[in-house]
C-alpha cells in the first residue's frame, strides 16, 4: 500500500526519505538519563531498560497509533537513503549500547568520567546525523567525504 503526502506527514514520516523522526525518542531518552546517571549514579540504573531497537522493531513495539505507515514508508524508501540512514543508526546503537554499559560500570575515576562526556557528545552527534539523514539534510555523497575527512584523522 502507498500512502498520501498528506498521511505520511500525519505520521511524522518525512515524504522525501520515508523517515520518521519519532526513532530519534529511543536515543533522546537515553541521553536524557545518560547524563542524569552521569551526575546522579542511581538515575544510571533507569538505563538498564534500555533496549537496543532497529527502526522497525523500535515501531512495531510501540503504541505509535500510525505504526503502519511510518514502517511501509521506511520499506519503501529510497535505497541509498535508508542504507545511509542505517549505517548511522547501527554505529549510533553501537555507541549507545556501549556507552552505558561504561556508564552502568563505573563512575568511580576521573577517567571513566572524562570518557562519559566524550562518548556523551558523540551521542548527540550521532542524533543530529540521524536527524539530517531523515530531513534529508545529508546525501549518501556527504557521507562518503565526511568519511574520507575522519580517515584522514
Amino acid at each position: 500500500m502507498t500512502y498520501s503526502e498528506q498521511q505520511l506527514r500525519e505520521a511524522n514520516v518525512n515524504p522525501a526519505t520515508g523517515l520518521a523522526t519519532d526513532y530519534l525518542n529511543l536515543f533522546n531518552e537515553a541521553i536524557m538519563l545518560f547524563e542524569m546517571g552521569m551526575d546522579m549514579p542511581d538515575m544510571a540504573e533507569e538505563l538498564m531498560d534500555w533496549q537496543r531497537r532497529d527502526y522497525v522493531s523500535h515501531f512495531e513495539k510501540s503504541g505509535f497509533e500510525q505504526k503502519d505507515v511510518v514502517v511501509r514508508a521506511y520499506q519503501t524508501a529510497p535505497g541509498e537513503v535508508r542504507a545511509a540512514f542505517d549505517d548511522c543508526c547501527d554505529k549510533a546503537l553501537d555507541t549507545f549500547e556501549s556507552s552505558i554499559q561504561i556508564l552502568l560500570s563505573s563512575l568511580e575515576t576521573p577517567v571513566a568520567h572524562e570518557e562519559l562526556e566524550t562518548r556523551l557528545a558523540e551521542m548527540k552527534e550521532l542524533v543530529t546525523e540521524m536527524d539530517s539523514h531523515i530531513h534529508g539534510r545529508v546525501k549518501a555523497s556527504d557521507s562518503d567525504a565526511q568519511s574520507a575527512v575522519d580517515a584522514l584523522f
